[in-house]
């Protein structure tokens, strides 16, 4: 049964957006380690599989995929593992109006911070050496921005709900 919230439109957006983060962290990303390893995309059984061609895509804007650190590697691996139970949990908390409950907020505000982090390091990092990789930054950037920008708007929605809940209920 789904509770009534007061932003609904926003609720929409985020159950779409933890929808894409889901599909990016349980079946875009696993397959690439399934068909190309952790060594990146260099290997026979990469070129040939279809996601190892969607990711090539990606790497002709991104060459570093093709010998991937084991840093970026990481960071992949604990989208998938740590990350991907929250967005199911998120897609989940939106859709039936649970998205303002005290442990999605600690657990939202938790994982959004990393999040952020994450996508501060990375892009950084893609700025930084972009000139030795032969990165394009405009795409790649485009492509990664939202995994930074939509925690930033989660954040807001959850304070939010936070104290829209607390002028309705002084203990909510």
């Amino acid at each position: 049964m789904r509770r009534q919230t007061a932003f609904p439109g926003w609720d929409r957006f985020f159950i779409a957006a933890f929808s894409v983060f889901l599909l990016v962290a349980f079946i875009h990303e696993p397959l690439f380690y399934i068909y190309c390893g952790w060594s990146g995309l260099h290997t026979n059984s990469c070129t040939n599989a279809t996601i190892g061609n969607i990711w090539m895509n990606y790497a002709r804007l991104d060459p570093v995929y093709f010998d991937m650190p084991l840093w970026m590697a990481l960071m992949i691996g604990f989208d998938t593992f740590l990350l991907s139970p929250f967005y199911v949990y998120s897609v989940y908390a939106f859709a039936t109006g649970r998205a303002d409950t005290h442990l999605y907020r600690a657990i939202g505000y938790t994982v959004s911070g990393a999040l952020i982090y994450a996508m501060v390091l990375y892009l950084s990092w893609e700025v930084l050496e972009a000139k030795r990789y032969g990165t394009a930054l405009i795409p790649v950037i485009a492509y990664n921005v939202p995994w930074g920008i939509v925690p930033l708007l989660l954040v807001v929605r959850l304070y939010r709900g936070a104290r829209r809940v607390s002028l309705v209920d002084p203990h909510g």
